[in-house]
């Protein structure tokens, strides 16, 4: 079974992760792939982009569990796409055992940089050495916080990464046909740092990690993501009380700076994906932890997309002597962004599973609890399965989640609009697909909705169904009835 590593490095990497993760959600499948294993790689334990993309990884997973496991066949459709921890792959591992997580562990780290170092067993030659390379401010940096935007302390402290008990249990697993995908921003600290370390270590055949001639032959891409927006600088009485801030006026500096370092010195990687733009208004100044909780950005959508792009180039064409550089367009520089902006062969592969998973998530939330007369309600005795049964609720907060990613789109200066999140009439809800409404034809109303799922359900009727039976009935009935609604009155393919 072929298996897709997703490192997903620092805050911007876990975002990318969670617009790909709804991609997933909605049925978009990575070709060539039969497992997903994502690991995000943040010091920042607390962090408020990886945490929120953690809890939905793991909701996602045990949705597909319920779903498709009990031998269930899997398919195409929603939550299609199996996604597993390393802790799941089974191998040996050298003996060891890994915590059930999508985060690489850290082990905690909490003291101050020059700590880190042991600054002061150092000889008086190499504290003047380490002077040279780092401030002050850097040195006394608390590292439970990231790196914030200083990649000279990241590539230090992410050198450990590489003789970690993940990366063995991950080589160990390591079979011909896998791949892997690097996410991380290069303006960054974190990202900026570990992207290259981990691109240099994984193919590294003399480090110690298992099956180096594999490790050799892995296809591996990457997505690198250029600033794309910007932080509001401090103000002075912040500054004057000594709080930690990042000085986003760096970022196209160290843009440059690691550019040219990727060009004289990062091997390894058969296919560059380089997606960034004019940042929007500044966001709020938060180097780290909890109140690090960025809104989702279309640029991390259109990075996301980038996976699925990467893995169905064949192998016979990538090579990594001569990596395929690839950079991403829209046909207009407008700053709302439908379907219509989008590649013809991107619009095929996304706006349906999209429209559909919307339409999905606004029906279930808004129309089925008012359903109970309904002949799809009764079949599947949704009164008592909505009330009691937890895998229905995961799906519940799934969509409150995907609700506010979808909202969080929508109010950057480049604004994500090819699907309205708060339009209630389902006629409008796709911006460049209106449905002709008339005298004979009221378009698609709720009732239409209500009668599509009746059919879909047919006589099919649920009798004393475990959780998980419950849960494919809906979402079989919906995947049906979205897909017949979509072909008689949107046609989008």
């Amino acid at each position: 079974m072929s298996k897709l590593f997703i490192f997903a490095v620092g805050g911007t990497g876990a975002r990318v992760l969670r617009s790909l993760t709804m991609l997933l959600a909605a049925g978009v499948r990575i070709p060539n792939c039969d497992q997903v294993v994502p690991v995000l790689i943040d010091p920042d334990t607390q962090n408020g982009d990886v945490t929120r993309t953690v809890a939905l990884l793991k909701r996602y997973a045990r949705i597909h569990e319920a779903l498709y496991g009990d031998g269930q066949k899997e398919k195409t459709g929603f939550f299609s796409q199996p996604m597993n921890t390393l802790a799941h792959l089974n191998t040996s591992g050298g003996g060891e055992e890994l915590r059930d997580s999508f985060v690489y562990d850290f082990g905690g780290i909490s003291q101050p940089f020059r700590d880190y170092l042991k600054y002061n067993d150092l000889s008086v030659e190499t504290q003047g050495l380490v002077d040279l390379l780092f401030t002050q401010d850097s040195l006394a940096a608390n590292l439970d916080v990231g790196f914030r935007g200083s990649p000279n302390v990241g590539s230090v402290v992410l050198n450990a990464v590489v003789q970690s008990k993940e990366m063995r249990y991950l080589a160990q697993s390591l079979q011909d046909g896998d791949r892997a995908f690097f996410i991380s921003s290069i303006f960054g600290g974190t990202g900026a740092a570990g992207f290259p370390l981990l691109v240099k270590n994984l193919r590294d055949a003399n480090s110690p990690l298992a099956h180096p001639e594999i490790r050799r032959r892995l296809k591996a891409g990457a997505l690198v993501m250029l600033p794309y927006f910007k932080l509001q600088d401090p103000s002075a009485d912040e500054k004057s009380a000594g709080q930690d801030f990042i000085d986003s006026n760096t970022f196209v500096t160290k843009t440059k700076t690691a550019l040219s370092y990727y060009a004289d010195n990062l091997q390894g990687l058969e296919a560059m994906y380089y997606l960034g733009d004019q940042p929007g208004q500044p966001l709020a100044n938060h180097p780290g932890r909890a109140e690090q909780r960025n809104q989702a950005h279309l640029l991390e959508l259109l990075g996301a997309l980038a996976v699925p792009h990467f893995m169905e180039v064949p192998d016979n064409q990538l090579d990594g002597n001569q990596p395929l550089y690839h950079e991403y367009g829209l046909k207009a520089d407008t700053t709302d962004i439908d379907f219509g902006q989008l590649p013809t062969e991107m619009r095929q592969e996304v706006a349906r599973p999209l429209i559909q998973l919307h339409y999905f998530a606004r029906y279930f939330l808004k129309h089925t609890p008012d359903d109970a007369k309904a002949p799809y309600y009764e079949a599947g005795d949704l009164t008592a399965q909505l009330r009691n049964n937890r895998a229905l609720r995961e799906l519940t907060d799934f969509f409150g989640d995907y609700n506010e990613w979808l909202r969080e789109l929508g109010v950057n200066q480049r604004r994500y609009t090819a699907i309205r999140a708060d339009e209630v009439d389902f006629n409008k809800m796709v911006s460049d697909k209106t449905v002709e409404t008339g005298i004979f034809s009221k378009g698609i109303t709720p009732g239409f909705f209500r009668d599509e799922l009746t059919k879909a359900v047919g006589k099919a009727t649920l009798s004393n169904p475990t959780e998980n039976e419950a849960l494919r009935w809906v979402v079989k009935a919906f995947e049906e009835a979205t897909g017949e609604i979509l072909d008689k009155k949107l046609q989008y393919s």
